[in-house]
């Protein structure tokens, strides 16, 4: 699964030195649906996952991505995927995101134990060069993966840590 993990990152930084900062989610989201395609990795692009509540649908809410389990890149379970413009300030808000995903989706697969999502935090600003005299397009971007056991969500992996 790190293989696909780095992966991702790699995609993500691509995306961001081409484009640069300041594009809509939407955007960039797109971007790497192209970027999948390209790869060959089978993906659905706002994914649904109904909210159950003892057992009975309640409501529903709408992943980035999902990806299923495929033999490239050795994924072996299913992911979500999410994305986000990197504000460290809302990390709060979008952790709670992604462990309401990963809770719905346990119930789906009737699991108790784990689940994994990709945070993909999208650098918001280019950088201007210290003369002031060039805008640098960044490709700098954070991804993490995250995994929900027993209904607490725990970092496993971040591209920080291992590029």
């Amino acid at each position: 699964m790190k293989e696909f993990y780095k992966h991702v990152t790699k995609l993500s930084k691509r995306i961001q030195r081409e484009l640069g900062a300041g594009f809509k989610e939407n955007v960039l989201q797109a971007a790497l649906a192209v970027e999948f395609i390209n790869s060959r990795v089978a993906y659905e692009k706002e994914f649904s996952l109904d909210v159950l509540y003892k057992k009975h649908p309640v409501g529903y809410i709408v992943a980035d991505f999902y990806i299923p389990q495929q033999k490239n890149f050795g994924i072996k379970e299913d992911l979500i995927i999410e994305t986000k413009q990197a504000a460290l300030e809302n990390k709060i808000e979008y952790l709670s995101q992604l462990k309401i995903y990963l809770k719905s989706r346990a119930k789906h697969l009737s699991k108790e134990n784990t689940c994994k999502a990709i945070l993909i935090q999208w650098n918001k600003k280019d950088h201007l060069s210290e003369d002031g005299l060039t805008l640098e397009f960044s490709s700098n971007i954070k991804v993490e993966v995250w995994e929900l056991d027993k209904n607490k969500l725990n970092m496993i992996w971040s591209s920080e840590s291992d590029d």
